[in-house]
């Protein structure tokens, strides 16, 4: 009963600390002490006279998850340690492990990707590689959690991989020594004269510190103008949007402003002197993964006729969350406001529109059928092996075969773009991307007319 008490304090105090943290002072009056006792006498009842054994930590946290449930709130949600230490590891955009993401596939562990610099890629692991054994111990069945962890371990600790790879006989074993790696945030190229920079999320606490530095690399190429890619972005911390935006935007333009039920959360956040790409001709490829501080960031460029936006309407998730530790045991992210753009718009559940729509490629039932054949096509690979560079090759030959000995019928613009996902050649990765194609022509576009009203 001693430890049925400690752990209800433990919980009311958990409450009352997420309530006054950084927030105006509460009172628990008579009515709130009433509902507190109803909820110890069910706790008291479930833990002693239930027909099984009722682990405590499980009742503690169902009711947490009850009372946010009851907000009726899709954004605000609890976070249990493991969760709330994984968010902080991204926060922090480093990781000690492998570097690579993977996922199950026919009851095992596969590579998806490979991050750059890291143990897994200096040690030779390729995406779809087949997770077969972790330290000795089949993996056949295992969770995705569980494999993740087996992974993941400190520094400087070893771990070894049996892989299966495509078209090799025998496994392949790999000891790989674990590492601390950073998490890449963003890509950066040139396009022609024209630079690209993609955010992939705002959750790292170092966003607006890249995006400075890339910036800066792009300038001293001299690029003619700037395509910056948020697409799928899904978001993050409210202020690393606005210093973000800020290296868009001229001195003291609105980026966002926030209204909440205290007074201390309605803010006005404006940006300051010396953007790095305050004059660059600047496109943003937005979608609907684009949410949340993506969507601060798209909102300002739009609003202040700074860049044009391309691609389809964002998520619209207009609402700013805080988040509350709790006792060493988890995190509450809790909404606290909404957010609003330069001209007053919240745009939750509404997004924000493109100024030019272009929707991304999305393949049919039948073509992704086709697409499927076309992945695991003998004659694929023998004519990727005989022309690696094969973009100025006539491809009718190749068209004819596939359907003579292979009974697969196919566009050549279908048979383009599995060409250019299956060869080595990145650069070339950009002609399967209809949005960006369009962004890239749009600003060579106004370089000519650029160009006209120089000689007029």
């Amino acid at each position: 009963m001693k430890k049925n008490k400690l752990l209800l304090l433990l919980l009311i105090a958990g409450i009352i600390t997420l309530l006054i943290m950084g927030r105006a002072p509460i009172t628990i009056g008579e009515e709130e002490n009433n509902e507190l006792t109803l909820f110890q006498e069910v706790y008291k009842a479930i833990k002693n006279h239930y027909i099984e054994k009722v682990d405590s930590s499980k009742l503690i946290e169902a009711a947490i998850e009850g009372m946010i449930k009851s907000l009726e709130d899709p954004h605000s949600r609890w976070m249990n340690s493991k969760a709330y230490q994984e968010m902080e590891i991204k926060r922090k955009g480093e990781l000690g492990g492998l570097g690579i993401t993977i996922t199950i596939k026919d009851y095992f562990p596969v590579v998806v990707s490979v991050i750059e610099n890291t143990p897994a890629r200096k040690a030779g692991i390729k995406p779809e590689d087949k997770i077969i054994q972790i330290n000795g111990e089949s993996t056949k069945g295992i969770s995705l959690e569980e494999a993740a962890t087996k992974l993941r371990g400190k520094p400087g600790t070893t771990v070894q991989i049996t892989i299966q790879r495509e078209k090799k006989k025998e496994p392949i074993i790999f000891t790989i020594t674990r590492a601390i790696y950073k998490i890449p945030n963003i890509k950066w190229r040139l396009i022609e004269d024209i630079g690209y920079l993609k955010i992939i999320s705002f959750m790292d606490k170092n966003t607006d510190k890249d995006v400075k530095e890339y910036l800066k690399e792009l300038k001293k190429r001299k690029i003619s103008s700037l395509i910056l890619d948020l697409r799928d972005n899904s978001g993050g911390s409210l202020n690393q949007a606005i210093k973000v935006a800020d290296e868009f935007l001229p001195l003291r333009r609105m980026i966002v402003f926030t209204k909440g039920r205290e007074s201390g959360e309605n803010k006005i956040y404006y940006s300051y002197e010396g953007g790095e790409a305050e004059n660059i001709p600047l496109v943003v490829l937005i979608n609907e993964g684009s949410a949340s501080a993506s969507e601060i960031v798209a909102g300002a460029i739009k609003e202040h006729q700074r860049g044009i936006l391309i691609g389809t309407k964002t998520f619209g998730k207009g609402t700013v969350q805080w988040l509350f530790p709790v006792n060493g045991q988890g995190a509450l992210s809790l909404t606290i406001a909404k957010y609003y753009t330069p001209s007053g718009k919240c745009i939750e559940g509404i997004g924000i529109e493109p100024d030019i729509k272009v929707e991304a490629f999305k393949a049919d039932e039948k073509e992704n059928e086709i697409m499927e054949k076309l992945r695991k096509s003998r004659l694929i690979e023998e004519f990727l092996n005989q022309h690696p560079h094969w973009e100025k090759e006539n491809l009718d030959y190749l068209l004819e075969d596939l359907k003579k000995e292979e009974n697969i019928e196919v566009e050549k613009s279908l048979l383009e773009r599995i060409l250019r996902e299956k060869d080595d050649n990145e650069e070339n990765d950009i002609f399967n991307d209809l949005q960006l194609i369009f962004a890239v022509k749009l600003l060579n576009s106004y370089k000519v007319f650029e160009k006209y009203r120089v000689l007029k």
